[in-house]
């Protein structure tokens, strides 16, 4: 499976998002969403158009310093359609949201192989070939805020802000003061609805991770 596909299982489209409290300062949507807190954890349910539905949880399950700031481990767990099993995906990132350029170690599990580390030079290649694609930056700071409402998901009732894309995009958010803020998020062709949270998260790889051969040494 190519680096590509392996970092687009870990992210979620870059949605846009409201004012929280306990938000980040910095990053790509300063001001919007709230610090990552470790043991902090999401579960959303992912459905497409044709009503198929995949399970994501995302969760802050670790924490170490990196040029004497605080990073911070976020894991995201799915089940793609195409892979039938589990995969685990953790990051190391100052902050979220973030940009790809942010990231400063990358692991990954896919079933039936060990959990293997990215090297730097296939993040930065990564980086580099999405650099001229939609941000977190250039969404959030296009987005129309609609007002607080009141939302109902699997996870509960809630009152959150709701945001439209800017642009010629369609897609609408709901965020409220819960772990990675999403409680729901509409696009044109799928939809995502908080299922769970908590604050007891931890990490779901047990072993330690071996290298991935870079690029540069094939």
């Amino acid at each position: 499976m190519k680096l590509r596909t392996l970092l687009a299982l870990a992210l979620v489209t870059p949605a846009v998002a409201g004012t929280l409290t306990a938000q980040t300062a910095d990053g790509p949507c300063p001001g919007f969403y709230p610090n990552p807190q470790v043991g902090h954890y999401a579960e959303v349910q992912f459905t497409n158009a044709a009503g198929e539905g995949m399970l994501i949880r995302f969760a802050v399950v670790g924490s170490e310093a990196v040029d004497g700031r605080t990073h911070y481990w976020i894991e995201v767990v799915s089940e793609p359609p195409d892979i039938g099993e589990n995969v685990i995906v953790q990051m190391l990132v100052p902050f979220y949201p973030f940009e790809h350029q942010d990231l400063k170690s990358y692991i990954v599990k896919l079933p039936g192989a060990p959990a293997r580390q990215v090297p730097q030079d296939l993040l930065d290649q990564n980086s580099a070939q999405v650099a001229t694609g939609s941000s977190w930056q250039k969404l959030c700071g296009s987005a129309e805020e609609l007002g607080v409402e009141q939302v109902t998901v699997p996870a509960g009732t809630f009152n959150a802000r709701h945001y439209r894309a800017g642009g010629d995009k369609t897609d609408e958010v709901w965020i409220a003061d819960v772990p990675f803020g999403l409680v729901k998020l509409l696009q044109a062709d799928s939809k995502m609805e908080l299922i769970k949270h908590g604050t007891d998260a931890e990490s779901s790889l047990t072993e330690k991770p071996v290298g991935l051969e870079s690029q540069s040494r094939r």
